[in-house]
């Protein structure tokens, strides 16, 4: 299987979600499963990269990581979380 990457780094093919439940940013455009639980549309992050500034991913913007990257998973620890998103921008810079 090919390795899916979602605009803000994480590997969309390597989420346990996937494909049952999600099949990755790039194919739903950003209308992921939880936004049933956080009453959104679109994915902030998304949103922001691909439809208003056009970009390929996150790793071409110069705010990376932006505020939309503070938000945590509640059912993950703080170093869960953080653990999570050195591995996402890691990602997006090996995408530059």
């Amino acid at each position: 299987m090919d390795t899916i990457i979602s605009c803000c780094g994480v590997k969309c093919s390597e989420c346990q979600s996937f494909p049952d439940d999600c099949k990755g940013c790039p194919e739903i455009k950003g209308r992921v499963y939880w936004l049933e639980y956080t009453g959104g549309n679109i994915c902030n992050i998304y949103d922001c990269c691909i439809n208003r500034k056009k970009l390929p991913h996150c790793g071409k913007c110069s705010l990376l990581p932006c505020q939309y990257y503070e938000l945590e998973d509640p059912t993950k620890s703080e170093q869960e979380n953080a653990e999570d998103l050195r591995r996402q921008i890691a990602q997006l810079r090996q995408l530059n």
